[in-house]
């Protein structure tokens, strides 16, 4: 669609753009966005409707003159003249990208290529702030495009406009949080955060704490450190107990319980996999049976982790279940909702996460289906006196100080920590309760359509019915003489060498490869999963 307006461009460098333009009434600009450029425009004359999608979120403002329209890197909007004619002055930081559509942008380049053409080796000589600018502007065009709903790669996608004014935020302030002195507010925005999602668990008001970590792994390991902790309030002055202690999981869980055993020393074969059934969730009369046999066998049972959405079929454990076992053996139960977690601000996707309440952990990842900065990951507990023990070396009481000054340092292995909370402080605090569990139910309607349009396809197969925002489905070759295990793979590679999509994938016990699609992008459209699986279908 043609603008109806007349734009001018007054001038233009690398840095940043100014255009003019003159509207007559009516005159409207397309929904468009702008890259990873920002947009001022002032109201020099007349009156102006602007429509501002940030994909979790839409405003409707009027602009009069003298008064400036914003539309920060990663929205859209649409600029509507109101009055009988209309100017308004645009500049654009940097200037506007050409690549703001929905290509990958994915590069075939080899590393010695691209350290080649990037000139990413070190030296004696520094270089100047414009040089390093257009290192900056090739290190973009050379990435992928995780804006784009095309990338599926992983368990994030797409660039939020109030995730990237955060990480500014973040970075002006470049505080650390290891003590109130240093940064109150930022203080009090993760105390916040962290009470707020404790609600959402449905633990007790004030009962319950925790603290940003670097990552889902970290949160997981954080569980077991506190699990250990609370069996043994010595081993920190004594050391490792004598007794072999066993970690018991799902055979679907995230592979960082293997690490956490290794670098807490309990070792590999501490962790007990756990039985799952076609959907991918833990049997539970498993678990008993490995509990029983882990007592009859003189062993410590000190954690069980329930895993809520799984990496590959986005399973959830049933968590009620398995802390009633929990409870009667007495085991911490963890559970890494580091995907699952948005469940809790969904009323449609809020039973996944029953029995949550009666756990004694959980690890919630704000980075990955609400599109948070990376990293942005919680671990929470009911067991907040356990929390501080297991991390303090100080000495004193869990809170020392008012709560106002409590040195959030001090529940944590770590020292000086970036202020991620303030990542999805701003999200919550724009979007609200509504506006989050609002975006997860969009995405389940997408789900739900996709899943009825892919049993239309002969040649599409649903690995599972999906639990959540996971749809694994395998593609069959067009002819029967096409071999079908790694046909899946083949298509995957397709897509992702013609910049059409980059698509995860995993293989079945039997060695099926599928694909695994996930459904995070703010501005995900069903036909979006649609043209994939498409273009899937037309691979030869």
């Amino acid at each position: 669609m043609e603008p109806t307006y007349l734009r001018t461009t007054l001038f233009q460098t690398d840095y940043f753009e100014v255009v003019s333009c003159e509207w007559g009434q009516g005159d409207a600009s397309p929904l468009h966005g702008h890259g990873s450029s920002q947009c001022f425009a002032l109201v020099e004359e007349g009156v102006f409707e602007n429509f501002t999608d940030f994909g979790l979120k839409k405003e409707l403002s009027i602009k009069e003159p003298g008064q400036v329209i914003v539309t920060p890197a990663g929205a859209r909007h649409e600029i509507r003249c109101k009055s009988v004619k209309g100017r308004t002055l645009h500049v654009y930081t940097p200037k506007i990208s050409a690549n703001t559509d929905k290509k990958l942008n994915f590069k075939t380049l080899k590393e010695a290529d691209i350290k080649a053409v990037l000139e990413l080796k070190l030296g004696a000589k520094g270089v100047t702030w414009e040089r390093l600018e257009k290192l900056f502007n090739g290190i973009s065009e050379h990435s992928i495009s995780t804006s784009s709903p095309y990338f599926m790669n992983q368990l994030f996608s797409g660039v939020h406009s109030h995730a990237l004014a955060a990480e500014n935020l973040i970075a002006k302030t470049k505080t650390t949080m290891a003590t109130f002195e240093a940064s109150p507010v930022v203080t009090l925005i993760e105390t916040e955060v962290v009470q707020s999602l404790c609600q959402k668990i449905g633990w007790p008001d004030g009962s319950a704490d925790g603290v940003t970590v670097p990552g889902g792994s970290s949160a997981n390991f954080m569980a077991l450190h506190c699990a250990r902790q609370r069996k043994f309030p010595d081993y920190k002055q004594k050391g490792m107990p004598s007794q072999k202690l066993k970690v018991f999981a799902s055979e679907e869980a995230h592979y960082s319980l293997k690490k956490a055993c290794v670098v807490l020393g309990l070792g590999l074969d501490a962790l007990v996999l756990l039985k799952t059934d076609f959907q991918g969730k833990i049997e539970v009369a498993d678990l008993d049976h490995k509990i029983k046999k882990c007592l009859k066998d003189g062993d410590v049972p000190l954690i069980v982790y329930a895993t809520a959405g799984t990496t590959v079929l986005g399973a959830f454990d049933p968590i009620s279940e398995m802390a009633d076992l929990c409870q009667k053996y007495s085991i911490w139960l963890h559970v890494d909702a580091a995907w699952g977690g948005p469940a809790l601000f969904s009323d449609q996707a809020r039973p996944l996460m029953n029995g949550v309440s009666a756990s004694d952990s959980m690890t919630f990842d704000a980075h990955k289906f609400f599109g948070a900065g990376l990293t942005c990951s919680f671990f929470l507990t009911k067991q907040p006196q356990v929390l501080f023990e297991a991390n303090d070396v100080a000495g004193g009481d869990y809170l020392f100080h008012d709560s106002e000054t409590l040195d959030r340092g001090r529940l944590t292995w770590q020292c000086g920590r970036r202020a991620d909370a303030v990542s999805f402080w701003t999200l919550w605090k724009s979007l609200g309760d509504d506006g989050l569990g609002q975006s997860l139910d969009r995405c389940f309607t997408i789900r739900d359509e996709l899943v009825r349009w892919i049993k239309e396809q002969p040649r599409l197969s649903l690995v599972a019915e999906p639990h959540f925002l996971n749809i694994c489905v395998q593609v069959l070759p067009p002819s029967s003489m096409d071999e079908k295990k790694d046909w899946s793979l083949k298509v995957r590679n397709h897509l992702k060498e013609n910049d059409l999509a980059m698509v995860n994938y995993a293989a079945d016990q039997k060695g099926n490869s599928f694909l695994r699609m996930i459904l995070a992008h703010p501005e995900l459209q069903l036909q979006d999963v649609k043209n994939i699986l498409t273009w899937a279908l037309e691979v030869q």
